[in-house]
């Protein structure tokens, strides 16, 4: 199977889109830059998805100056968990996940972390720390996202989440990124997180990339990847289309997780989602969009 993919993977090779193709002929033309605000702000981006009634994880504290910070304990004190995010991060920098047990809080890994910890992080993050610009920030903490049991015997901790991409709101291409013990929790590929190429008519995982390399089974478990079938595809790329009809944006990335009780809900719109999703799916993006006529 292995060398079938790395196969594929050559021939699609003139058929993937590149950064700089991506940004002449998706990014610039079809986003607005007034626009960009309403998915680089995250609670922007929330009280779009809000004034929608598309589902998102519910935010329950929010610390514009230093000051706010003094509110800390009495807004976690009654949270099982929750998670800690910038205002205006990327690439998952400044995202803490924090849980409760009966000796106090802890990190995702099972590490403990104190108050004053907690409140450094957060103080961090309003100078600006983790934010796209280095300015200074606001933080939120936000409902802990519990997950499904669609990835249990393939992930490693975290939450596992599908991005989404939508060309003129057309979906075009998906993933599914999976952590690993590498990624530390995290869904992040450039972390070691695992990339699951999925097929956009059935939602089965189609096959997998770990690091950039074709792989079938996970480096954790050696657990199969490939046919892994996603509950609730068709309500999924609903969710994912009606959000690029409010965000103004011909094309983006929207991220979705699977929450065990409440089921999909829109965690992140993309102003220039990555380009690793090809590899994911051992396919080129260019295939799946009229890019040459907007050059």
């Amino acid at each position: 199977m292995i060398g079938r993919l790395i196969d594929r993977m050559r021939n699609i090779h003139n058929g993937i889109l590149g950064i700089n193709a991506r940004n002449l002929a998706c990014v610039y033309p079809l986003n607005p830059r007034r626009h960009f605000p309403r998915a680089d702000n995250k609670l922007l981006c929330k009280q779009l998805l809000e004034k929608e009634q598309i589902a998102h994880p519910k935010t329950l504290a929010i610390y514009n100056q230093y000051r706010d910070l003094l509110c800390l304990e009495a807004d976690i004190e009654s949270l099982d968990g929750f998670a800690v995010k910038p205002e205006r991060g990327c690439g998952g920098r400044g995202i803490l996940i924090v849980e409760r047990d009966a000796d106090g809080l802890l990190r995702s890994h099972g590490e403990s972390v104190s108050s004053a910890e907690l409140r450094a992080h957060i103080y961090r993050i309003l100078t600006g720390c983790f934010s796209l610009e280095k300015v200074s920030d606001s933080a939120f903490i936000e409902q802990l996202i519990i997950s499904d049991d669609t990835f249990k015997d393939v992930s490693f901790g975290g939450l596992p989440d599908f991005r989404i991409i939508l060309y003129q709101q057309i979906p075009v291409m998906a993933m599914a990124r999976v952590p690993t013990v590498e990624s530390g929790g995290l869904a992040n590929l450039h972390q070691g997180a695992l990339g699951l190429g999925i097929d956009m008519q059935t939602g089965m995982t189609t096959q997998a990339v770990y690091r950039n390399r074709c792989v079938t089974h996970t480096p954790d478990t050696n657990k199969l990847l490939v046919g892994i079938r996603i509950p609730h595809w068709e309500n999924i790329l609903d969710m994912a289309t009606q959000s690029s009809h409010i965000f103004g944006l011909g094309y983006l990335g929207v991220d979705i997780v699977i929450d065990r009780c409440q089921g999909p809900m829109v965690i992140e719109v993309n102003v220039r989602p990555g380009l690793n999703i090809q590899l994911a799916n051992a396919a080129g993006l260019k295939a799946n969009i009229p890019w040459e006529a907007a050059l």
